[in-house]
Protein backbone atom coordinates (compact mmCIF):
# COMPACT_ATOMS: atom_id res chain seq x y z
CA UNK A 1 0.00 0.00 0.00
CA UNK A 2 2.57 2.35 0.60
CA UNK A 3 4.00 2.19 -3.22
CA UNK A 4 0.44 3.40 -4.17
CA UNK A 5 1.17 6.69 -3.54
CA UNK A 6 4.33 6.88 -5.24
CA UNK A 7 3.58 5.03 -8.45
CA UNK A 8 0.19 7.47 -8.59
CA UNK A 9 2.55 10.50 -8.55
CA UNK A 10 5.12 9.19 -10.96
CA UNK A 11 2.20 8.17 -13.13
CA UNK A 12 0.48 11.16 -13.37
CA UNK A 13 4.13 13.35 -13.65
CA UNK A 14 4.63 11.10 -16.54
CA UNK A 15 1.64 11.97 -18.26
CA UNK A 16 1.82 15.27 -17.75
CA UNK A 17 5.53 15.32 -19.55
CA UNK A 18 4.49 13.80 -22.14
CA UNK A 19 1.12 15.88 -22.91
CA UNK A 20 3.15 18.84 -22.92
CA UNK A 21 5.80 17.32 -24.95
CA UNK A 22 3.58 16.06 -27.54
CA UNK A 23 1.49 19.44 -27.75
CA UNK A 24 4.37 21.22 -29.19
CA UNK A 25 6.03 18.34 -31.22
CA UNK A 26 2.73 18.76 -33.26
CA UNK A 27 2.99 22.57 -33.98
CA UNK A 28 3.08 22.86 -37.70
CA UNK A 29 5.30 25.70 -38.76
CA UNK A 30 4.01 28.86 -40.40
CA UNK A 31 5.36 27.62 -44.06
CA UNK A 32 3.28 23.76 -43.63
CA UNK A 33 0.23 25.77 -42.81
CA UNK A 34 0.51 27.96 -45.35
CA UNK A 35 1.10 24.81 -47.62
CA UNK A 36 -1.92 22.89 -46.36
CA UNK A 37 -3.95 26.04 -47.18
CA UNK A 38 -3.05 25.67 -50.78
CA UNK A 39 -3.79 22.42 -50.88
CA UNK A 40 -6.99 22.80 -49.15
CA UNK A 41 -7.95 25.66 -51.59
CA UNK A 42 -6.38 23.27 -54.65
CA UNK A 43 -8.76 20.59 -53.94
CA UNK A 44 -11.98 23.12 -53.35
CA UNK A 45 -12.25 22.64 -49.68
CA UNK A 46 -12.30 26.46 -49.08
CA UNK A 47 -13.64 26.28 -45.09
CA UNK A 48 -10.34 24.04 -44.52
CA UNK A 49 -8.24 26.25 -46.62
CA UNK A 50 -9.76 29.10 -43.62
CA UNK A 51 -8.80 27.55 -41.03
CA UNK A 52 -5.60 27.04 -42.14
CA UNK A 53 -5.16 30.50 -42.74
CA UNK A 54 -6.61 31.34 -39.42
CA UNK A 55 -4.06 29.25 -37.55
CA UNK A 56 -1.54 31.07 -38.90
CA UNK A 57 -3.20 34.49 -37.29
CA UNK A 58 -3.88 32.19 -34.26
CA UNK A 59 0.13 30.80 -33.88
CA UNK A 60 1.65 33.85 -35.57
CA UNK A 61 0.64 37.09 -35.17
CA UNK A 62 3.83 38.70 -35.21
CA UNK A 63 5.22 37.40 -38.62
CA UNK A 64 5.99 39.57 -41.32
CA UNK A 65 3.34 37.44 -43.27
CA UNK A 66 0.80 37.29 -41.13
CA UNK A 67 -1.16 40.04 -42.76
CA UNK A 68 -0.62 37.17 -46.15
CA UNK A 69 -3.31 35.09 -44.42
CA UNK A 70 -5.61 37.77 -43.36
CA UNK A 71 -5.62 38.72 -46.95
CA UNK A 72 -6.28 35.09 -48.39
CA UNK A 73 -8.96 34.33 -46.09
CA UNK A 74 -11.13 37.84 -47.16
CA UNK A 75 -9.80 36.33 -51.21
CA UNK A 76 -11.39 32.76 -50.49
CA UNK A 77 -14.28 33.90 -48.70
CA UNK A 78 -14.63 36.60 -52.01
CA UNK A 79 -13.93 34.96 -54.74
CA UNK A 80 -14.47 30.93 -54.00
CA UNK A 81 -17.16 30.57 -51.01
CA UNK A 82 -19.07 34.35 -52.81
CA UNK A 83 -19.42 35.47 -49.20
CA UNK A 84 -19.43 39.36 -49.80
CA UNK A 85 -20.06 40.08 -46.51
CA UNK A 86 -17.24 37.61 -44.78
CA UNK A 87 -14.78 39.15 -47.87
CA UNK A 88 -15.69 42.54 -46.51
CA UNK A 89 -15.03 41.83 -43.02
CA UNK A 90 -11.84 40.53 -43.65
CA UNK A 91 -10.30 42.94 -45.96
CA UNK A 92 -11.69 45.49 -43.26
CA UNK A 93 -9.66 43.61 -40.75
CA UNK A 94 -6.16 43.77 -42.95
CA UNK A 95 -6.48 47.53 -43.67
CA UNK A 96 -7.03 47.96 -40.07
CA UNK A 97 -4.51 45.73 -38.62
CA UNK A 98 -2.10 46.19 -41.44
CA UNK A 99 -2.36 49.71 -43.10
CA UNK A 100 1.42 49.74 -44.24
CA UNK A 101 1.53 46.29 -46.30
CA UNK A 102 1.96 45.64 -49.71
CA UNK A 103 -1.23 43.90 -50.03
CA UNK A 104 -3.22 47.22 -48.65
CA UNK A 105 -4.31 49.02 -52.30
CA UNK A 106 -5.20 45.24 -53.30
CA UNK A 107 -7.90 45.08 -50.65
CA UNK A 108 -8.99 48.36 -51.10
CA UNK A 109 -9.25 47.33 -54.60
CA UNK A 110 -10.89 44.36 -54.02
CA UNK A 111 -13.50 46.48 -51.93
CA UNK A 112 -14.29 48.88 -54.30
CA UNK A 113 -14.72 46.04 -56.92
CA UNK A 114 -17.40 44.13 -54.06
CA UNK A 115 -19.25 47.59 -53.84
CA UNK A 116 -19.69 48.05 -57.59
CA UNK A 117 -20.25 44.16 -58.03
CA UNK A 118 -18.00 44.71 -60.77
CA UNK A 119 -14.62 45.29 -61.89
CA UNK A 120 -14.01 48.87 -61.69
CA UNK A 121 -13.74 51.15 -64.91
CA UNK A 122 -10.79 52.24 -66.34
CA UNK A 123 -11.35 56.01 -67.67
CA UNK A 124 -10.48 56.42 -71.73
CA UNK A 125 -8.10 58.93 -71.71
CA UNK A 126 -5.91 56.61 -70.01
CA UNK A 127 -5.91 53.85 -72.64
CA UNK A 128 -4.57 56.26 -75.22
CA UNK A 129 -1.50 56.42 -76.01
CA UNK A 130 0.85 60.06 -76.52
CA UNK A 131 2.82 60.15 -79.59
Amino acid sequence: MKNVPYFLTTLIIGVLIFSCSSGSNNRKTEQELYTQAQDFSEKGDFQSAIKAYQEILKLYPQSSRSYKAQFLIAFVYSENLKDKEKAKENYQILLVKYPNCDLTDDAKYMLKTMENDSLPTIPDDSLSSTD
